[in-house]
C-alpha cells in the first residue's frame, strides 16, 4: 500500500497548473488515502487467479482515507511497457459510499483496456519473458464523470475528464512474471520435447509384436467395449493405443467457465504405453496428457495451466473448482481436443465390464488406472494415495487411482518416461482470421451449454452469457481430409458471426508437397552438388553472390504465404550465400488485417540448410552467425497494433524504411558492421505449414532480427566455406 498524493499538494499543483482551484479542493483527511488489496501487499506478486493465465477475474481493492468532499471514484490500472503505456482497467462514476470492489465485480461504469478495446477489465497476458510491474490508482473526484456517450473511454480520455475534478488519489502497485512461454524459467521434467506423430503412426502400424502385458492392455480396452474404436499393436518396448480422442459419451454439459472450444476428432492419435515399465527417481510432471482412458481419450491432471507442484495443491487452478470441466470430467483444450482432468465417470457407467477391479486408463510409463476404491472393492483410506494419485500393486507393482477429492486422478507419473515419445494433438490448421486463436473464458459464468451432434454430422455447442445466445457448429468439409467448416459467434470475439474452414491435418487446395527444383541460372555452376531447403514466413529469395538462385514460388500477399523451398544446384566452394527475408505487411504501418477484428503486427521467421550431396553433409545452416540488415521495421511503437484507424508515419505507427545498400550482393562487400542475425525458437514462430515437409539438422535454426513482429524486411549475408 503506498500513498501517491495526498489532496494539499494536488490542490497547490492544480492552483499552479490549472488556475482554477475549487475551494473544497483544499480540504485533506489528516489519516490520509491509501488504496490496498486483501490479495496481495504493494509491491506483491500478483495471483495467478487476476491473470491470463488463471481464471481472468479482476482483483479485490479496498480504499480508507478519501478526501472528505469525495462524490465519486475512477480507478485504473496500467503498466509503463518500454513502447508505451498499456492499461488493463477503467472504471468511472464509483459512487462515494464504496469503499471496496470484490474480486470479479465491476462498480460504476467500465471503460476500455489496450489489450482489445473492450469495456471490461484485461487481465495481465504479457507476450516477453520477466517481471512486469502493474499500478492500481484510485482517484477521489469531487464530481461525476461527463464523458461523450458515443465515446470510447480510455486511459487517456478519462485522464482527461476527471484532471479538474480530482481530489487526491491512492495507488498500489503488484508484479506477475508469465512462466511456460519463451524466455521463461521452464520446470524441469514440466513440458514434453516436440514429438513426431507421424513416427508415432508409423510404429503403430508396423508393431507386431505380442507380449503378456501387450495382452492385458488389449483387453482392458476390448472387456470395457471399446474394441471398435480403440485399437493397439505392441512392439518390444511399447504398446500404441490409437483413437480419434472423441468419445461416444455426452460432451461439455454442465461447464460454466468455457474457453469456447469445441470438441473435434483427432483422428491418427497414437498413445505410447511402456510395456516394462521400471520406479523413476523422481516423478514426472507434463504440460500435457500424462495417460490415456481405455476409450482412447487423454487423461491430463486436474491443473488448468502448465505450473503444476505436485506437493501443493492449487486451488485456483483446479478444473473442478473452475467449472472448466462437464459432467463427465473432460471438457475440449486450445486444440478443440477432448479430454480428461478427473474422473472419467461417463466412460465408467458405459463400460461393459464395470466394476472395482476394471482398469479404466494407463499412464505413458506403463502402470495401470484404475478408479476410486482398490481392485478388491475395498475403499482407500485417507492418506493412502501418494503425491501421483497412486500406490504399490501385486500384479503390475503399481497402480494409479481416480479420487473424489484433489488431485482426481493421475497427477504425476512415478514411472520411467521418454518424455519426446508423447504425443500432443496439434490445434487446427487454416485459422487465417484467428477467429479461433485467442479463446478464453469470459468473466463470470456461461449458463445452459449444451453440445450436439446432428443426423448430417455437424456438431454444436450452445450457450449464454448474460442474456445473450451465443454458439459453434462444425460440420465436415466438402474437401481436405479431416477437414471442417465452423461457423462460431463467441464471447472472445465479441459476439460476431464468423466462418472459416480448418483441418486436422494439411489444408485443402492449400499447400502442396515441397518438390525439389534444379537450378536454372546458368551462371551458377561449379564442381559441388548441392541442395538448398528453405522455410520463410512469409517470403525469401536466394542469392548465389549476385545470381538469383531461388525465390519463393508462393507470392508474399497470398493468405498463408509460408511454404517450404527446396533446390539442388553446382557450385565451388566457398559460396557466397545472400539472402532477402520478408515478413507480409499491408503498408508501413506494419501491421496486417487493417480494420478488422484481428488486425495485428506479423511475425517473421526463416529457416535454411544446404547439404552437400556429394557428401550428404549439411556444410551449412542459418544461424546466429549470418550477418542480418534491417531495410524495414514497423510499428516502432507496439501500441499501433491497438488502433482503430492505423495510418503510416502518424501517432503510435511510426516506422522505419531504408533501401538496400549499393553493391550489398558483391562478395567484395564489406557487411562486417552488421549485427548478427538473432535466433529465435522454433516455438516463438507460427505457424509453421510445410515446415515439416523437410527433416532439419539439429544446427538449423530460426532467425531474423531482434523483434519477430516490428522487423518486416531484411538483408542478410553468410559464407559457406567447405568442411574439413
Amino acid at each position: 500500500m503506498m500513498k501517491t498524493m495526498n489532496a494539499v499538494w494536488l490542490s497547490a499543483l492544480c492552483c499552479l497548473m490549472l488556475t482554477a482551484c475549487d475551494s473544497q479542493s483544499s480540504q485533506v483527511n489528516e489519516q490520509g488515502f491509501t488504496l490496498d488489496s486483501p490479495a496481495v501487499g504493494d509491491d506483491g506478486k500478483l495471483p495467478m487467479v487476476y491473470t491470463c493465465d488463471g481464471k481472468g477475474i479482476s482483483p479485490p481493492l479496498n480504499w480508507h482515507g478519501a478526501p472528505t468532499d469525495t462524490q465519486y471514484y475512477a480507478l485504473i490500472m496500467d503498466h509503463e511497457a518500454p513502447e508505451g503505456m498499456h492499461w488493463y482497467w477503467t472504471l468511472y462514476n464509483i459512487p462515494a459510499s464504496k469503499t471496496h470492489i470484490d474480486a470479479g465485480e465491476t462498480l460504476g461504469d467500465v471503460g476500455s483496456n489496450s489489450v482489445n478495446n473492450v469495456n471490461q477489465y484485461a487481465p495481465p497476458c504479457s507476450k516477453g519473458p520477466g517481471v512486469k510491474r502493474y499500478t492500481y490508482t484510485l482517484y477521489a473526484l469531487s464530481a461525476p464523470v461527463i464523458v461523450n456517450p458515443n465515446a470510447t473511454v480510455d486511459r487517456a480520455t478519462l485522464l482527461n475528464a476527471i484532471k479538474d475534478i480530482t481530489l487526491g488519489s491512492a495507488s498500489m502497485s503488484v508484479t506477475y512474471e508469465r512462466r511456460g512461454r519463451g524466455g521463461d524459467r521452464p520446470k524441469p521434467n514440466r513440458k514434453p520435447e516436440p514429438n513426431d506423430q507421424t513416427s508415432l503412426n508409423s510404429a503403430y502400424l508396423t508393431a507386431n509384436v505380442d507380449s503378456p502385458r501387450c495382452t492385458q492392455i488389449k483387453q482392458s480396452i476390448s472387456q470395457a467395449g471399446f474394441g471398435e474404436s480403440v485399437s493397439v499393436t505392441c512392439d518390444e518396448n511399447y504398446a500404441y493405443v490409437a483413437s480419434s480422442t472423441y468419445p461416444e459419451h455426452e460432451m461439455m454439459t454442465g461447464i460454466t467457465s468455457t474457453n469456447e472450444q469445441i470438441p473435434v476428432p483427432a483422428k491418427d492419435y497414437v498413445a505410447p504405453i511402456k510395456l516394462h515399465p521400471k520406479k523413476a527417481q523422481s516423478v514426472t510432471t507434463i504440460d500435457a496428457a500424462v495417460g490415456v482412458a481405455v476409450n482412447g481419450v487423454p487423461i491430463y491432471d486436474y491443473s488448468s495451466q502448465g505450473e503444476l507442484d505436485v506437493n501443493n495443491y492449487d486451488e485456483q487452478h483446479d478444473t473442478v473448482v473452475l467449472g472448466q470441466l462437464d459432467i463427465c470430467g473432460g471438457h475440449a483444450g486450445r486444440g478443440d481436443d477432448y479430454h480428461y482432468h478427473a474422473a472419467p465417470t461417463c466412460m465408467i457407467d458405459a463400460m461393459e465390464n464395470q466394476g472395482s477391479d476394471a482398469i479404466i486408463g494407463w499412464g505413458y510409463d506403463g502402470y495401470p488406472l484404475y478408479g476410486n476404491n482398490n481392485p478388491d472393492g475395498s475403499p482407500i483410506a485417507k492418506g493412502e494415495l501418494d503425491v501421483c494419485n497412486g500406490q504399490s500393486d501385486p500384479t503390475f507393482g503399481y497402480r494409479y487411482q481416480t479420487s473424489t477429492t484433489p488431485p482426481y486422478i493421475i497427477q504425476c507419473l512415478v514411472g520411467e518416461v521418454d518424455t519426446s515419445r508423447l504425443p500432443r494433438v496439434a490445434p487446427l490448421n487454416g485459422d487465417t482470421q484467428g477467429i479461433r486463436a485467442d479463446l478464453r473464458p469470459p468473466r463470470g459464468s456461461v449458463e445452459n451449454l449444451t453440445h450436439t451432434i446432428a443426423e448430417d454430422g455437424s456438431r454444436t455447442m450452445r450457450y449464454s452469457y448474460k442474456g445473450e445466445e451465443y454458439f459453434t457448429t462444425y460440420r465436415p468439409a466438402r474437401e481436405g481430409k479431416d477437414c471442417y467448416e465452423f461457423t462460431q459467434k463467441t464471447i472472445s470475439n465479441g459476439g460476431k458471426v464468423e466462418t472459416g474452414t480448418f483441418c486436422r491435418g494439411s489444408l485443402p487446395n492449400k499447400h502442396t508437397a515441397t518438390t525439389t527444383k534444379q537450378n536454372a541460372n546458368p551462371e551458377i555452376t561449379g564442381e559441388h552438388h548441392f541442395k538448398l531447403e528453405a522455410w520463410a514466413d512469409n517470403w525469401f529469395s536466394a542469392y548465389i553472390g549476385e545470381q538469383l538462385l531461388i525465390e519463393d514460388s508462393v507470392p508474399i500477399t497470398t493468405e498463408r504465404s509460408f511454404n517450404a523451398e527446396s533446390i539442388t544446384f553446382s557450385a565451388n566452394y566457398p559460396i557466397e550465400l545472400n539472402l532477402i527475408i520478408k515478413d507480409f505487411k499491408q503498408n508501413d504501418t506494419g501491421l496486417e488485417y487493417i480494420g478488422a477484428r484481428n488486425q495485428q503486427m506479423g511475425d517473421g521467421g526463416f529457416i535454411m540448410q544446404i547439404t552437400d550431396t556429394d557428401t550428404q553433409r549439411v556444410v551449412g545452416v542459418s544461424d546466429k552467425a549470418f550477418k542480418c540488415e534491417v531495410l524495414h521495421k514497423a510499428p516502432l511503437n507496439k501500441l499501433c497494433e491497438g488502433e482503430a484507424n492505423p495510418v503510416a508515419g502518424e501517432g503510435y505507427c511510426t516506422f522505419m524504411a531504408k533501401e538496400a545498400p549499393e553493391g550489398w550482393l558483391k562478395s567484395d562487400f564489406d557487411y562486417s558492421g552488421w549485427p548478427n542475425a538473432i535466433e529465435h525458437d522454433s516455438a516463438s514462430v507460427g505457424p509453421k505449414d510445410g515446415y515439416d515437409d523437410i527433416v532439419w539438422d539439429e544446427s538449423a535454426k530460426f532467425i531474423w532480427g531482434e523483434d519477430l513482429e516490428t522487423d518486416n524486411t531484411l538483408i542478410c549475408k553468410a559464407t559457406i566455406v567447405q568442411p574439413k
